[in-house]
């Protein structure tokens, strides 16, 4: 399990293990009751920075343990299910420890390669029988990445994709004009149009956008192009902030073609946004110690502190009240709660259980009707058609 104790002066890489790990977990167990083959590829393997002789504390060697559970965890069920990892590595040295690991899970097939991710996108594809279903870690150091390059990849129909975009240096970059980071930019998005987006926003406010606007708006641009290249119906964000201040770092964007990874989705970033906020509030007390001596002052002030994420999350049920009342036709129209409720959790920071109750109390409020609703029944059920009166 991931420990925090292994992430000093890196509690922003700890929020997103404690993500992978949640999702993983997750999705890996439910996806293989329904595939004999699981396969993880980590087009930026590393290992960097590792304080764990197992690497219990990198991408790849939190993906080999969720691997390992389920694969255990079905064996139990008379259930033996293949599972695979590809794992790419530029840096030599990084690579000469990656291929260290092959002995520690001699129950994973494991296939180390010491390459550039981007050139051996053709490989990779092959390397993946038709029938498995594959996980995508995309996590560079930087981010340069051409994005139609990983079309291949991406538009795999049995596969699903996480991807970390470097926010913070992508911001910055957006208002330079030097060629080669223009270009850099529109690979990375080639779709859309972001840049007269932003012109436009910019001009309707009538001056310089605030971060958080800019930050909807390219995070925004990022959705669609990922959407587009891979073909996947749903594409969700997480913010990863920095350790002390109130800022995006990268995002975390996660995209799938199913209704029930989108859900497990929301589910694991809230595990993570709850280990982002502690980490956040005892990094700044340390900090706050370190500066001043007077820890029970600090700690006290926290304890009185409002909680922004709270907030924030408030906030997203909210705006998800606001895109069910938009996406739910007048009658005589109508349409099925499992098509409403997968595209509301993709626009907003919130589960599905949020989304239920929502939509009870917009029931009982009159403001939406379900013909279908069952004598008893407290939550909407996926076949009930929804409407507004």
């Amino acid at each position: 399990m991931v420990s925090l104790a292994d992430y000093a002066g890196r509690e922003q890489s700890y929020v997103k293990h404690v993500f992978l790990e949640r999702y993983l977990e997750a999705l890996i167990f439910k996806t293989a009751s329904a595939y004999d083959h699981i396969v993880y590829v980590d087009g930026f393997a590393g290992p960097w920075q590792s304080a764990s002789e197992q690497f219990e504390d990198t991408s790849f060697g939190i993906a080999l343990n969720a691997l390992r559970r389920a694969k255990a965890a079905w064996k139990k069920n008379d259930r033996n299910v293949r599972m695979t990892a590809l794992l790419v590595e530029r840096d030599a040295a990084a690579y000469e420890r990656l291929a260290t690991i092959r002995p520690k899970y001699p129950d994973i097939e494991i296939k180390p390669y010491h390459a550039d991710f981007l050139s051996i996108v053709p490989e990779l594809v092959k390397d993946i029988p038709s029938g498995a279903f594959a996980f995508f870690l995309i996590d560079p150091k930087g981010w340069r990445i051409p994005l139609d390059d990983l079309r291949p990849l991406l538009a795999r129909p049995k596969s699903e994709v996480t991807f970390n975009f470097m926010f913070e240096f992508i911001n910055r970059a957006a208002s330079m004009t030097e060629p080669a980071i223009v270009q850099g930019l529109d690979e990375l998005m080639p779709y859309g149009n972001w840049r007269q987006r932003l012109r436009d926003a910019q001009e309707r406010q009538g001056g310089p956008l605030t971060s958080e606007e800019r930050e909807q708006i390219l995070v925004d641009a990022f959705k669609e192009n990922l959407r587009q290249v891979g073909g996947y119906e749903y594409v969700a964000d997480t913010p990863v902030l920095r350790p002390l201040r109130d800022r995006t770092l990268y995002c975390l964007f996660y995209a799938t073609r199913h209704e029930r990874g989108i859900a497990a989705f929301r589910d694991c970033q809230g595990t993570a946004l709850a280990a982002q906020s502690t980490t956040r509030a005892a990094g700044k007390i340390r900090h706050a110690e370190s500066s001043s001596g007077q820890s029970e002052l600090f700690d006290s002030l926290h304890d009185m502190a409002p909680d922004k994420m709270a907030d924030r999350l408030e906030h997203e049920r909210g705006m998800a009240e606001a895109t069910i009342m938009e996406l739910v036709p007048a009658r005589p129209e109508s349409i099925a709660y499992l098509k409403l409720w997968p595209h509301v959790l993709a626009r907003h920071m919130v589960r599905l259980t949020d989304v239920n109750v929502i939509c009870g109390r917009l029931r009982k409020e009159g403001r939406l009707l379900f013909p279908d609703w069952e004598l008893l029944k407290r939550v909407p059920k996926d076949h009930y058609r929804v409407q507004r009166p």
